[in-house]
């Protein structure tokens, strides 16, 4: 079973932006050494998955997330223009039961990170994203990277850690943004078999 998230009418507002964005702090935190052999095998697993099953990869991929990083949950986020709104076609962890969820493409996470064209960390994003609060479990930190076709950005990969004893590291950062190319991939593959719009849409 699916969980409501709704998102209201009026964009009500906690705290401004700045706020709860902490990208610069990646920077300061101790870092752990790359798993190069891991990340070598998840590299690996996923060209064989896209090629053999591309409408199934988005989940590959975020499963693959938790493996390699310290996120309690991770998802995709893909742009459906024509709603103005982001889809979760693909969920893993915690969050699992908001699949198919999504949020406004002007005025969410995803919608900043596109904006700015730039990955992002969000500390406790519902303090200035209120309609994000009543999500659990909590949303301590959030790790989102942009993904592109051609220089146009198209979608987010995105991590959360719920532990308030955890935090993410600059590692973090680069195997998101390693990973957000098999994201890119993917999404390219869809659109040329046509298979696009079913992952825009929840099922049935």
């Amino acid at each position: 079973m699916n969980a409501d998230l709704t998102i209201p009418a009026a964009k009500l507002v906690a705290c401004d932006l700045a706020s709860v964005i902490a990208t610069e702090e990646l920077k300061e935190r101790n870092t752990r050494i790359p798993d190069r052999r891991a990340e070598s095998q998840a590299e690996l697993e996923l060209t064989l998955e896209l090629a053999k099953s591309p409408h199934d990869f988005f989940q590959k991929l975020v499963d693959t997330v938790l493996k390699l990083t310290p996120a309690d949950s991770a998802g995709i986020s893909l742009l459906d223009e024509k709603k103005g709104r982001f889809v979760w076609p693909a969920v893993a962890g915690g969050l699992s039961p908001y699949l198919w969820e999504g949020t406004p493409s002007d005025f969410g996470p995803c919608g900043t990170v596109l904006e700015r064209n730039e990955p992002i960390l969000f500390i406790h994003p519902e303090r200035h994203f209120t309609y994000l609060e009543p999500i659990q479990p909590p949303l301590e930190e959030v790790l989102l990277i942009p993904f592109y076709v051609g220089d146009k950005a198209v979608g987010t990969i995105w991590a959360v850690i719920h532990d308030p004893a955890h935090k993410f590291e600059s590692e973090d950062r680069r195997l998101l943004e390693n990973l957000s190319n098999f994201a890119a991939s993917a999404f390219k593959v869809l659109v040329s078999v046509g298979a696009l719009e079913s992952l825009l849409s929840r099922p049935v």
